[in-house]
């Protein structure tokens, strides 16, 4: 089943992946704002906040782990070690599978709606949500076996078909009145198909791979450790991530939640296909280091390419989101989102420089090292957030805590990951990276056209003699 990495061939899917459905959801959103209303539409943001917070803290951090080690015994071309891996992974995510589904049981059967603190419509929503949770990780599970052998497009290509088949499901049930129970009876549906594929697929290519959900193999241990330390990694992400459209909820009411949550929406797929375009690094580098090579190299290559490709999309969207942003929503619906839009785009010119660090370390296995990092700028994005929003009481307060925090702390991350990475003046290269998402926030922020072109052109030399004039850049690895 494995076979030689094509990196632009995974970058492409991965793309697609990332950008086919939220565009086509971003699409409809018109549509379901003005059948369901802002504060219905708010409502179903925030339930789908709870399906994504579940999956990420239950999950245990596996994702990174299968991936990381399906691709180890790849590299090693052990298949005994190949088969346990798959094994383990399989029964412990069909473990967590079956208590989620159990604990839908438990809330069907529970009247918590007399209590008066959910009201019946409200309770058997967040019922059927956890029963999608459940099926969330046997896909998780298969996505990322996929991804272990490095076949992008088949994982691409069945998340886009269960996305875009459930969206379908969406405009029709509430182009039918529906509510989204429904939508969500809807998503249950659709992902038990496309799993049940999955699996047939998958096992059936392994050749004598004999699925043993019993037998407790030595493997979940490896799995465990590395999944611990990127499981910590997203309880962080997702407290920081998550928490302001719930503090929005709660002290400004869903309708706001509607227009904030679509600015975070849009920013946040941005910054998944930043991700997915570099994101075959994890599973190459572990492969490669399993085969003891060189890989710094590939560390500077792929975040100058990381970097250039993000800020000049971040770029690109934001110089066109008026005319674009005003066409799908409207004059009145566009204006009550604008200016989280255009803050969530300065908070993306920062954060973007995370990205290929975390993949790095982790595919080295310096699990404690990063997490650590992660935990420090995670928690000023949380301390930022709240000091701000106590002070102001507004939404764009809780964006500029988040904006505030990175350009505090992601440079003195990078001071620690350049250190450990790249040999040289730690410090000039750590002042040096952080120019060209500074010239992208005064771009952003400056009232003129004229002096917004100059700060553009300044990114642009910037990132040139910063990153593509470094000797250690190599294009012909993004090539591979």
């Amino acid at each position: 089943m494995a076979r030689t990495s094509t990196n632009l061939r995974n970058s492409g899917w991965n793309l697609a992946n990332i950008l086919i459905y939220p565009a086509a959801f971003l699409a409809a959103t018109p549509f379901f704002i003005n059948r369901l209303g802002e504060s219905v539409f708010g409502e179903w943001m925030l339930m789908n906040s709870y399906v994504f917070i579940s999956v990420h803290l239950v999950g245990f951090g596996l994702s990174h782990s299968i991936i990381a080690h399906v691709s180890e015994a790849v590299g090693k071309n052990n298949r005994q070690k190949l088969y346990a891996y798959i094994n383990a992974a399989t029964r412990v995510l069909g473990i967590m599978m079956i208590v989620s589904a159990f604990a839908g049981l438990v809330l069907l059967m529970a009247p918590m709606h007399e209590t008066g603190f959910f009201d019946e419509y409200t309770w058997n929503t967040i019922t059927v949500a956890t029963f999608v949770i459940s099926l969330k990780f046997p896909e998780l599970l298969l996505q990322n076996i996929y991804k272990g052998f490095e076949y992008y497009n088949k994982a691409s290509l069945f998340n886009i078909i269960n996305r875009l088949l459930s969206l379908g499901f969406h405009i029709l049930l509430v182009m039918k009145g529906y509510s989204i129970l429904a939508i969500f009876a809807a998503n249950a549906g659709v992902s038990f198909i496309i799993v049940l594929v999955q699996a047939v697929l998958i096992y059936r290519s392994l050749p004598s791979f004999k699925l043993q959900l019993v037998k407790r193999f030595r493997e979940r241990k490896e799995l465990y450790h590395f999944g611990f330390w990127t499981w910590l990694q997203t309880i962080i992400a997702v407290a920081s991530y998550q928490m302001d459209r719930f503090l929005i909820a709660y002290y400004l009411g869903t309708a706001t939640v509607a227009y904030y949550v679509l600015a975070s929406t849009i920013a946040n797929h941005l910054h998944m296909a930043f991700e997915a375009v570099v994101s075959w690094f994890l599973p190459k580098i572990s492969r490669l280091k399993a085969a003891v090579r060189e890989t710094s190299q590939h560390f500077h290559t792929i975040r100058a390419a990381s970097v250039g490709f993000s800020l000049l999309l971040i770029l690109g969207v934001y110089l066109i989101s008026e005319p674009l942003f005003t066409l799908w929503l409207g004059p009145e619906k566009f204006s009550k989102m604008i200016h989280f839009f255009e803050l969530f785009m300065i908070f993306e010119a920062f954060m973007i420089m995370s990205i290929v660090p975390k993949l790095y370390l982790n595919a080295i296995r310096s699990l404690s090292f990063i997490t650590l990092l992660e935990l420090m700028y995670k928690s000023g994005i949380i301390i930022g957030m709240i000091i701000l929003f106590s002070i102001y009481n507004t939404a764009e307060s809780l964006i500029w805590g988040q904006i505030i925090a990175l350009i505090c702390f992601m440079p003195l991350e990078y001071y620690f990951v350049n250190k450990r990475i790249i040999r040289g003046n730690t410090f000039r290269e750590t002042i040096l990276n952080f120019l060209p998402p500074l010239m992208v926030m005064g771009a952003i922020l400056s009232p003129g056209w004229q002096v917004k072109a100059l700060f553009i052109v300044f990114t642009v030399l910037l990132y040139w003699i910063i990153y593509i004039r470094d000797k250690n850049f190599k294009p012909k690895l993004l090539a591979e």
